[in-house]
Parts: C-alpha cells; structure tokens; sequence
C-alpha cells in the first residue's frame, strides 16, 4: 500500500529531531501506520508509533530489564500484537481492562515491533542511570520542630488524606478503613471526634458555617476501573453526624475544587477522576438542586486542578495536571457561552510519574509559576529514576513555561509551597512515598529553603522515621500565624498483617519562626 501524502509529511515531521513543540503536522493515528507499508528504522518507527498516543519516551530512562520485560510487552498488547510467548500469561481479558483499551486487531506489523524492540533494548542502559550531581542535604531542618504524636492504641498507619481547619487549628486525618479523625491539635492531638465514611476519604472542603463539610471519597484505592467514588455532605446534627449524597459513581477520585462558574451564586465543582483505565477530569455546573456534568477530559490520570482566570478574560479557567499515559498541564479555557477549549501547556513522556502540583509565584514577577512533583512509581516501571524530583518551569506568559530548577528525588509525590520562614521569598516541602531506601542520609522528607532568587538549600529530618509518606498538608496548627506542616504515613504492610505496634500516624512540624 503506498502511503498517502499527508502521512508522508507526518512521518516525515515525527522522524526529525525537531522537539515536539516545533511540529506542526498533526502524528499520524495508530490505524493509519498499520496500513502503511513502512520502511523506517527502529527509532524512526517509535518516533511515529509512540507519538501518535503520546511524548515518546527516550530508551535512556529506563533500563534494559524494564523495557524488556515490563514496559514493552504492554504496549505491544495495546497496539493489538499477540505473539506466542503471550500464550499462558494474563491477558486484557484476564484483568478486567474495558474495550477499546487493548486494540483486538493488530496496529503494528510484526517486523516494524521488532524493530522498536530492538532500538529500546539496544540503546537503553544496563542499569537505571544515576541521579545528576545536586547540593548534598543537610540534616535538621531550620525553623521547625519535629514531633511525632503517639496515641493510646495499635491502630494501622494507613493515612489517605491530611487537612487543617483553618479557624480551629485542628488536624483532620482521612483513614484508609473508612473513617475521618478529628484531632486537637492545641491539646496534644486529643482525639475529638471519629467519622464513619463508606470508602478511603481524599479530599474534604468544610462548608461556611465551619462545622459542616463536604468529602471526597474514592472507593477502590487500589488500581480499579470501578465506579463507586462519592461526594457527601455530612451535617452535624445533635452531635450527631447526617450525610446527604452530593456525587456518586465516580471514577477513583483524588481532588476536588470549587468556584462560582456560572455566576448563580452556588459552587460549581471540578473533580479529578484518575480512575485507571479509565477517568475523567469533570467539571458539575449547579442547575438549582442537582449538578449538570460535563466532561472536561475523558482520560484517566487527573490529579489535581486550579481554578483561576488564567487567559485574563473576565472568567474562571482550569489548570489541570494529568498522570497517566498522557502526561502534563493543561488549561481549559472558559469561552463564555458555556465551553472549554483545551490548550497544552507542557506534556511530559509517559514514565516521567508526575504526582502533583502548586501554582504560586516563585520569582515574586506577578506571574505565577508551575512546582511539579514527579516520583509516581506505582505502575510498571518500579525501579529508582533519575528525573524524579522537584521542578519549578516560571511562567513566562501567554501561557509559556519554562523549567528553571530542578532537583532530583526519588518517587517525589507531594509537596506544600510557602514562605515558611516568613523572608518575603517563597519555601518548598516535599514528600517521597518512593524514596531509594539505602540512600543516606534518608530523602524521603526535604525542606527546601529559598535563600536567593531560585536558589534553594535542601534540608532532611535529623531523625529516619523510616515510613512511607503518602500524605502532606500545611496550616496554622496552633493559630500562632505561620504554617506548620503535618506529613501522614502509609504503611501497605499494615493492610495484610495483624498490627502490633502503637499508632503513630504523622508527623508534625512545627513552625518556630518568630
């Protein structure tokens, strides 16, 4: 079959080395290069297969092993490619993966995979390559003090989500087995009060009357394409606790964000559906008492938005990020008569983890900037990489954004942004819930101190906690006027084994800046 003249100039535009961002011709689909009859070599052929789903990963960020082993065979199944060695392992229909997932007719030829395979394998590294040259952390981290609260029962460490109310100072603690804390953050973390909930609570927002509130439930916390995430209201009532249903059948939520879109006076909703192999990031306009859904990106992998006006029109836009397959920001963009044009801002390669985001003015221009996250290593590449760590791209405008710092971590995955040190310049926090155990001293905790212009000193606890920190949440603890910091650990062993040991569920730091 020839190859028409449009996929010529496409296969021809993937196959330069002109970064993404300078290719104008759209990547030709998977259907038309399976009909194509291509003579193109290996890293010629991924330039094309890998591009028309997504940024195609180089062969250098993950070793020969994983691409051999894990990675690649995946994405032969989804193009559609069986081949013998298949025969006795899971398949698509095994796993419960919903159609269209897995292509049930083949999208690549045989000899043009094995030609990819070929180039990853031949040009990937023995070994995951090691994290690049970065000022050594120091241990003890300036202007807090560190505790961890104990309390009187074995209970597990299995923290999903971390808040504090912002009037009272008290500290909400989400629980893997259904339930929310409510702890006395003034009074040694005397336990106020014990919230039942039906799934892994996530993300919670408390209504005006500040007793009130709203949760973000997930449902299946592990990976599921199931449907049975909620958000609740739960009003208190003779001390009692009533919940009333606001959302159900979400997809593996995560976030949840709040603002007036249509100006009736009543908070629209975007929720971050991450799902697995499936999601949807969704924005519920008000229509007096019910929600109207619509569909922003019907894609798994949202975790986290901003609301603001970000093209300076008059209206709210959204700033999402997305960590699955097709990694990156986007903006959606109001056009006042109820529609959302996407714009992208940065797109990352499919193994690069992004976990999480903050947009906040970095560089005090008046333009907020981009800090990004990425250590996510729950997926089938489990191995320590070198790209993941803390970043901040500035906001240069017109919706441009460049990296400007970067420091390596492993399996970064939370952070909180703030002027902890209250100099007038902004501080960074960050958390690894998949940090390289034999590092030393332990990076799985870092203060970073900004002391000149976009120049930051990493700090570490003087203590190894030795826990997995899942969670991480800033607030004023004991109303003193600066942020203290509360870190929630998740321990997986916890879930499979009888649990002797005393709850000790967070970490507090706490703010000693006058």
């Amino acid at each position: 079959m020839k190859i028409n003249k449009s996929l010529s100039i496409a296969l021809i535009a993937l196959c330069s080395c002109n970064p993404i961002s300078e290719r104008k011709q759209p990547p030709p689909s998977l259907t038309q290069l399976a009909s194509a009859d291509l003579n193109l070599d290996g890293e010629q052929l991924a330039n094309a297969y890998c591009a028309s789903c997504h940024v195609k990963p180089e062969p250098e960020v993950l070793d020969k092993a994983t691409w051999k082993d894990k990675v690649l065979p995946d994405m032969r199944k989804r193009m559609g490619l069986v081949i013998d060695e298949d025969f006795g392992t899971l398949m698509p229909i095994d796993m419960d993966v919903p159609k269209g997932i897995y292509s049930e007719v083949p999208l690549i030829k045989r000899k043009d995979w094995d030609k990819i395979l070929d180039y990853y394998l031949a040009n990937s590294p023995e070994q995951p390559l090691p994290q690049e040259q970065k000022i050594p952390v120091k241990k003890g981290i300036p202007g807090f003090e560190l505790r961890q609260p104990k309390f009187d029962k074995d209970y597990t460490n299995l923290v999903t989500m971390l808040q504090i109310e912002p009037n009272s100072g008290d500290l909400w603690l989400g629980h893997r087995f259904k339930s929310v804390f409510v702890f006395d953050s003034k009074n040694g973390f005397e336990l106020k009060d014990s919230i039942p909930t039906d799934t892994a609570p996530i993300d919670l927002k408390w209504l005006e009357n500040g007793q009130d509130f709203e949760l973000l439930t997930m449902g299946l916390m592990d990976p599921s394409n199931d449907s049975v995430g909620a958000l609740v209201q739960y009003h208190k009532i003779n001390e009692a606790w009533e919940t009333s249903s606001v959302l159900s059948d979400l997809k593996r939520p995560v976030h949840l964000a709040s603002e007036d879109f249509n100006g009736d006076g009543i908070e629209d909703l975007v929720v971050s559906e991450f799902g697995n192999h499936v999601g949807e990031l969704s924005l519920y306009l008000s229509d007096g008492d019910v929600f109207k859904k619509q569909v922003l990106k019907a894609k798994p992998g949202a975790r986290r938005v901003i609301i603001e006006d970000l093209d300076t029109d008059g209206d709210l836009d959204v700033l999402a990020l997305m960590t699955q397959e097709n990694e990156g920001f986007f903006a959606y963009l109001n056009q006042g008569d109820g529609s959302f044009k996407e714009k992208i801002i940065l797109r990352f390669q499919p193994a690069f983890g992004s976990s999480d985001f903050r947009y906040e003015d970095m560089n005090a221009d008046g333009l907020k900037d981009l800090v990004l996250v990425n250590g996510d290593n729950a997926d089938l590449s489990q191995i320590l990489k070198n790209f993941h760590g803390v970043r901040i791209f500035l906001n240069e405008g017109d919706f441009e954004f460049n990296q400007s710092w970067f420091y390596p971590m492993y399996g970064a995955s939370g952070l909180e942004v703030d002027d902890f040190d209250q100099d007038g310049d902004v501080d960074l926090m960050a958390i690894s819930f998949f940090p390289d155990p034999e590092q030393v001293p332990r990076q799985d905790l870092i203060y970073f101190e900004q002391t000149v212009k976009g120049e930051f000193l990493p700090f570490v606890p003087e203590i190894d906690f030795n826990s997995h920190w899942l969670t991480i949440a800033k607030g004023d603890l004991d109303l003193d006027g600066d942020q203290d910091v509360v870190v929630g650990s998740f321990e997986f062993q916890d879930l499979y084994q009888k649990v002797n040991h005393p709850w000790n569920p967070i970490i507090v730091l706490e703010n000693t800046k006058e």
